[in-house]
Parts: structure tokens; C-alpha cells; sequence
């Protein structure tokens, strides 16, 4: 009895032993991994269990979307609030043995890098930009601003001024820590104000005898508003436009003052122009006009404004009214020639002339009286001279002419009642292309 008491108590003592050996330790243990290294919201996380030992588990996600879970491997864990928030894992088995692990984890605020900028004033240089930034979920911020001043910076919202003209690229880059996001854009800056004006006058004017009119070209770039300015009286603006007419009534040495204005500048320039007296005498040398069979290549029409002859191809409804004679030749023999009134010219081989006008001719002084002589033609230095002439036209006084008597000279006066003169000096035969060559002087006004 003893003995089988002694091998049932063994045998218990065994049974237990091995009971105590197979009891399974639980470790709790787990890896996470943000997706794409991306901590700004909203963010997704990817949870490895690496625990041992469990057959349960209870997960707990604080803050996130899905707040808990009882799979061993839980699905992606996703967060839209940014905040510290803690993952927990319990972990157990059926012989009573638990484990816990928690794991904190930082949530950034949404990030986002995008700016503009405020400019002070023009984008004509120097421009000044405030920036604005409208980044979110950075700490800090690095711009850039290419040939800026300054050209870098870490403020938040910071000023920069550009002076070269051009397209200036600005950066900004920011981060929070763990992530960085750039953004580029650019701004072009127009050139700085820069002034100079030069002008032109009418043929009429190139002698620059009182009064001349100048016609301005301003060459000024990037100004916004003009005043012209003679000296002789500052106190007068003369114009106001960018590029006008301007009048210079009486000689002398006039100094004309151009300021051109800017928001961000004004600046000055002078020049100096010198009208003579007035001797109201226009005096031209060596004209040629043709014969009416050349009056398409060399012309036959002649303008003292225009300050040439005319060929047919240039007449139109403009210049027709500056026309203040022509000149009409038979043949290359010269034995019939005429000098006519622009609105006669149809009556002779000559189509007619827009808007002609109407000139009083004297072709032939001999048949009428002389009153100026090539001598006295010569001496002519002053319009004045052309006051005592008597110019009527006659029946006598415009017969045709031929090229027998040297430097013929012709008397006319224009509709606007200018007197004038011409002097033929020659006569060239080239057959069809055949023309004469004239001196001519007439008053500016009448």
C-alpha cells in the first residue's frame, strides 16, 4: 500500500511540474511606420505587431479616426487632427500571462508653402514688395530673392527691395522639423527711369528762322507725366504732353526743359535751341523738273513745304494742296514750255491734282515788264523784297516760254498769298527724261 501510495504521490508530483513548465510568457511589442514620412495631417500610419507569447490583442488610437481595434494586425491607423497622441497595445493569452506597450507619436498641423507680396507702388524700378506669406504648418522659413536686397531672409513675412530691371525669382522654402516644402515664383521689374528727348522741324523751319515749331520725340522710358518748360519764363509750363508741338516765337538762345515724373522719381534734362530773325525767305538751288514725259520719274510738281518736286506717284489728297506750281515742258527742244497753276494742270498733258490750289503766274515778264531782273533775283536775302511786285495774272503774262533767253526768271504768288520767284538756269536734253534746272525763292508767309 505504502509503495503504491509513494509512485500515485511521484506521479502528481510530476503531472504539476510539467503544468508550471508550459505556462507562455506574453511581450508586448509593436513598430510603426508613417507613411511616406509624412507627419502633417492627414496622416497615415502603418502598424507592425512584433509582440510574442498572445493570442488577444487590444489596440487603442488615441485621436485618430478609428480608435480602436482587436486585430493582431491593424489596419492603416489615419489622423486629421494635428496633436501628441499615444498608440497602446494590450496584449494577452489564455493562460492569464498580458503585456502592454504604448508608443507616442507627434501629428503636425497641415502643411502648405505658398506666398505673394504687396509692391509699393509701380513695378518700375526700384520696387519695394512686402511679402505675404499664407504658408501653413511650418516653423520656419527661408526665402530667397535673386539680386534682391536683402537676398536672403528667415522672417516670416519679410520686405525686399529690387533695383536691376529684369525677371527676379523669389523662393521660399519651410519646415516643420521633419518635412520641407518649397514654392518659386517671379516678378518682372521694368528698367528705371531714364529722360532724353530730341525734336524735328518741318522743312519749312530748317532754317530755324522765327517762329519755329519743334515736334518733340520724348525718348524718356518708364515716366508717367511730362512738363516742358522754357526757362526764360519757369514759371510757364509750356506742355503738358509726352511728346507735343512746341512754338518758339521770338530769336535767340531759348533753353527748353523737359522734367519727366514717376511714382518713384522725377528727373530733369535741358537743351538749347537758337532761332534767328525772322528774313521770311525760303531759297532753294538746283531743282530739277521735268518735261511732262518724265514727270512720273523726275517730277514736275513743286512744293516749297515739302521742300522738293513731285513726281506723280507722291501726289495725293495731302500733298496735293502743298503744291505750288508745275512745270510743264513740250518736248526736249524747250521750245514751249510753262510754268502752271496747280489747278490748271489738266488743261495740259497733266492729270489733276487733289485739292489743288489756285497760283498766279507770270511766265513771261518781258511781254508784261520786268520787274525783277536774274541780277536782282540774286540779291534777294530778305522776304521783304517781294512786297513791291506787282503779280497779275494775264493773257500776256502767262504765255509759254522758250529757252532762248538765259536765267529766265518767273514770277508767282501762292493762294495763301506768298510771293515768290524762279530762275531757270538750264535747260538739259536727255530725249524723253529731259528737264530744267531752277533756282526758286519765295516768302514764308505772306
Amino acid at each position: 500500500m505504502n509503495r503504491y501510495l509513494s509512485i500515485f504521490l511521484f506521479s502528481l508530483c510530476i503531472l504539476f511540474s510539467c503544468a508550471r513548465e508550459e505556462v507562455i510568457e506574453v511581450t508586448a511589442d509593436f513598430k510603426i511606420t508613417v507613411v511616406n514620412n509624412d507627419y502633417s495631417v492627414p496622416v497615415k500610419v502603418e502598424i507592425e505587431n512584433n509582440s510574442t507569447g498572445a493570442d488577444t490583442y487590444e489596440w487603442t488610437f488615441d485621436g485618430a479616426v478609428t480608435t480602436n481595434s482587436k486585430d493582431k494586425e491593424p489596419k492603416t491607423v489615419y489622423y486629421n487632427t494635428p496633436g501628441v497622441y499615444k498608440i497602446v497595445l494590450n496584449a494577452s493569452n489564455k493562460d492569464g500571462s498580458s503585456d502592454e506597450k504604448s508608443m507616442e507619436i507627434q501629428i503636425d498641423a497641415a502643411m502648405l508653402v505658398d506666398f505673394d507680396w504687396q509692391m509699393q507702388g509701380s513695378d518700375i524700378s526700384p520696387v519695394t514688395l512686402k511679402m505675404v506669406n499664407k504658408s501653413l504648418g511650418a516653423a520656419h522659413y527661408l526665402w530667397e530673392f535673386e539680386e534682391g536686397n536683402p537676398a536672403t531672409s528667415a522672417v516670416e513675412a519679410p520686405q525686399v527691395s529690387f533695383t536691376s530691371e529684369g525677371e527676379h525669382k523669389i523662393k521660399l522654402t519651410i519646415t516643420n522639423g521633419k518635412e520641407t516644402y518649397s514654392a518659386e515664383k517671379s516678378i518682372a521689374i521694368k528698367p528705371a527711369m531714364t529722360i532724353d528727348y530730341d525734336w524735328t522741324v518741318d522743312f519749312i523751319d530748317l532754317d530755324y528762322e522765327a517762329p519755329v515749331i519743334l515736334h518733340i520725340n520724348n525718348k524718356s522710358i518708364n515716366a508717367t507725366s511730362y512738363e516742358w518748360t522754357f526757362l526764360s519764363n519757369s514759371s510757364e509750363i509750356v506742355s503738358t504732353e509726352q511728346a507735343p508741338d512746341i512754338t518758339i516765337s521770338n530769336s535767340g538762345t531759348h533753353t527748353l526743359q523737359l522734367k519727366a515724373i514717376n511714382d518713384k522719381e522725377s528727373k530733369i534734362v535741358q537743351k538749347q535751341i537758337v532761332v534767328y530773325p525772322d528774313k521770311n525767305l525760303l531759297s532753294f538751288t538746283n531743282i530739277k523738273m521735268g518735261i511732262n514725259t518724265t514727270h512720273t520719274q523726275i517730277g514736275s510738281f513743286f512744293s516749297s513745304n515739302l521742300g522738293k518736286t513731285l513726281t506723280k506717284n507722291e501726289i495725293n489728297t495731302t500733298t496735293g494742296s502743298l503744291i505750288d506750281f508745275a512745270f510743264f515742258g513740250l518736248d526736249q527742244t524747250f521750245t514751249y514750255n510753262q510754268f502752271i497753276s496747280p489747278d490748271k494742270v489738266q488743261q495740259t498733258a497733266f492729270e489733276a491734282i487733289p485739292n489743288a490750289v489756285y497760283t498766279k503766274v507770270i511766265n513771261s515778264q518781258e511781254l508784261v515788264g520786268v520787274q525783277l531782273s536774274p541780277t536782282s533775283f540774286d540779291a534777294i536775302a530778305d522776304g521783304k523784297v517781294f512786297a513791291n511786285l506787282n503779280i497779275t495774272e494775264t493773257a500776256k503774262g502767262m504765255t509759254p516760254f522758250d529757252k532762248s533767253l538765259s536765267n529766265r526768271i518767273v514770277l508767282f504768288q501762292t493762294s495763301d498769298g506768298r510771293k515768290g520767284a524762279i530762275k531757270v538756269t538750264d535747260y538739259i536734253v536727255a530725249g524723253k527724261q529731259s528737264y530744267i534746272i531752277a533756282d526758286i525763292k519765295i516768302q514764308k508767309k505772306p
